[in-house]
């Protein structure tokens, strides 16, 4: 098979494996800017295509977004060419075939298209000489609140109670709560990030209402600058669960 050429590159950091005892165990992460919006999207467009206008851009994404809605509301999947939506029912059915809300739920699984992991083929990952320590902050548990869950077995779309010192979680500028909380599939590699606000954001505990989470498994991250009470750190602080999240 030929080689192929790497032709972008992906800055990372380490960050401790708080999965392990080892102190010295670190794992990658991804050093990402500002979330790109449909904005942001539609402006590049322009930069290379100066024919059409932003808004009419916009415009056009936001109608492709609503036929897609459409479609995943009828049970039909869905490749828009870079990720590919499936309607999927969670949880078990025993003696009656009857959806039972309190365990089953409609969501939609993703998965991306070829042309991205023809673009991953082509991306090469580059140290960034930066290792960011925890200095004490941790995610010591996850509670599903529908079920009492506590090995980290979760109902999207539900609550769940996630413990631990220092995680309350503080934006840095032009961020939100909600976007410095990601989930990320471990056998994908997709990135979701928190839809709604925590009902309960403290240093020892956040309460949070879970996206429609496709099943398999999920690392919960949060992004932070909260140290204590009357300092922030100068840079965010990245806290990965010891818990994975399981959608089955």
């Amino acid at each position: 098979m030929a080689t192929v050429k790497k032709i972008f590159e992906w800055l990372f950091y380490l960050i401790e494996n708080t999965l392990t005892a080892d102190t010295t165990d670190k794992i990658a992460r991804v050093k990402t800017k500002k979330t790109k919006t449909v904005d942001d999207i539609a402006a590049r467009i322009v930069q290379e295509r100066t024919e059409y206008r932003k808004e009419t851009i916009v415009n056009i994404i936001a109608m492709a977004n609503a036929a897609k809605l459409e479609f995943l509301s009828q049970g039909e999947m869905v490749n828009d060419g870079m990720v590919i939506f499936e309607p999927a029912i969670t949880g078990n059915f025993y003696e009656s075939a009857e959806f039972d809300e309190s365990r089953n739920a409609c969501v939609v699984n993703t998965r991306v298209s070829n042309d991205v992991h023809a673009m991953l083929r082509q991306v090469k990952a580059v140290y960034g000489g930066l290792t960011v320590e925890n200095g004490g902050a941790v995610i010591t548990g996850i509670t599903d609140t529908v079920s009492g869950a506590a090995d980290g077995t979760v109902t999207p779309g539900k609550t769940i109670t996630v413990t631990g010192r220092k995680i309350r979680v503080i934006p840095g500028e032009s961020e939100t709560v909600e976007s410095c909380i990601t989930y990320a599939n471990l056998d994908t590699q997709e990135v979701i990030s928190q839809e709604d606000p925590p009902a309960i954001n403290d240093p020892g505990k956040i309460v949070l209402q879970l996206p429609m989470l496709g099943t398999g498994t999920w690392s919960l991250t949060v992004k932070t600058l909260f140290t204590s009470a009357a300092t922030l750190l100068k840079a965010p602080r990245y806290i990965t669960s010891r818990i994975n999240l399981v959608v089955k």
